[in-house]
């Protein structure tokens, strides 16, 4: 059995590396998509109060103590709203954060793969060389015997 050379075992933890950051940037990308499909229903959602509101207002009136609670959840909602944004905002410095990690486990796994192809392209060419050194041993035995008879 073959012993694994320091630059597979570095490739090996790259690659792992790699394999581990793909998974943290799908996971921050799921829940930023989540987090931004929140966002969304609570603008939505506000929305639809606030139509509501306005169709209730031009319809029938508003008492003064339905005009409070609503002003106080508007602004509860507005609170609300703003916070989500910056939760929505956070998630997307995250994945960021997580893309710019992954593009350096890519790089760093790339460079890595290109050091042992290049190894394996020199093992190659001094193993071709030896080959031919060997065939070129051959024919020159083989030439002196045939000289020789």
């Amino acid at each position: 059995m073959a012993t694994a050379s320091p630059m597979d075992t570095l490739r090996e933890i790259a690659e792992d590396a790699l394999q581990e950051a793909t998974t943290q940037l799908g996971k921050m990308r799921q829940a930023c998509s989540q987090a931004e499909e929140q966002l969304s229903q609570l603008v939505n959602y506000e929305l639809e109060y606030r139509q509501q509101l306005q169709q209730n207002m031009t319809s029938d009136g508003m008492a003064a103590t339905n005009w409070m609670n609503y002003q106080q959840f508007m602004t509860s909602l507005d609170k609300t709203l703003e916070h989500h944004r910056q939760h929505v905002s956070q998630c997307q410095q995250r994945v960021s954060q997580a893309l710019k990690n992954w593009q350096e486990k890519k790089q760093r796994l790339n460079a890595f793969e290109t050091l042992r192809d290049r190894a394996l392209a020199t093992q190659l060419l001094k193993e071709n060389k030896l080959d031919q050194k060997m065939m070129d041993e051959y024919a020159q035995r083989a030439t002196l015997r045939k000289e020789t008879r």
